[in-house]
């Protein structure tokens, strides 16, 4: 009965398409924004960077969620949904498990993470009170980096007893 439900998943992952199309929205918003004002305003060079790197961010952010939602889709929903001839499946979904998965995640996280510590350094002027904010972003991604080494490691290790 289990196994059966395992439809119900596709509302979560239509949900997780709903939020690609709101960051899509959010992101040519932005990408408007600043051709308007690079054509017709004044922009310094700084803020021009950190208007960049958040466009990189939304861009990376709205790849991590299609990764989990066609991954998931994949691995928990359907088997049979890519043997139509007119639907070619991606490559790296023929690897993508649980592990590779969370792999991919934690890698994705740390690239976004590292993508807001550099626009925070960038984007304050470095006083003890904005030196403090840097240090735990810092910290933060950091920890990300410590988390994604453990997955892993934790990877390799189930790979080795098998």
């Amino acid at each position: 009965m289990l196994y059966g439900m395992r439809f119900t998943m596709l509302f979560f992952y239509a949900g997780l398409v709903a939020i690609i199309f709101g960051i899509l929205g959010k992101f040519l918003q932005e990408t408007y924004k600043l051709m308007n004002t690079l054509v017709f305003g004044e922009l310094e060079k700084i803020d021009l960077i950190i208007k960049v790197l958040e466009l990189v961010d939304m861009t990376m952010v709205a790849q991590l969620v299609w990764v989990v939602a066609l991954a998931g889709v994949s691995l928990f929903v359907t088997t049979g949904h890519f043997d139509k001839k007119d639907m070619k499946k991606p490559d790296w979904l023929d690897h993508v498990n649980t592990y590779n998965l969370k792999l991919k995640l934690a890698f994705a996280i740390i690239s976004i993470s590292g993508v807001h510590a550099l626009k925070t350094y960038l984007s304050g002027n470095l006083t003890l009170e904005n030196i403090e904010i840097v240090a735990v972003v810092a910290v933060i991604h950091f920890m990300f980096v410590l988390s994604a080494i453990g997955i892993s490691f934790a990877e390799r290790l189930t790979r080795e007893t098998h």
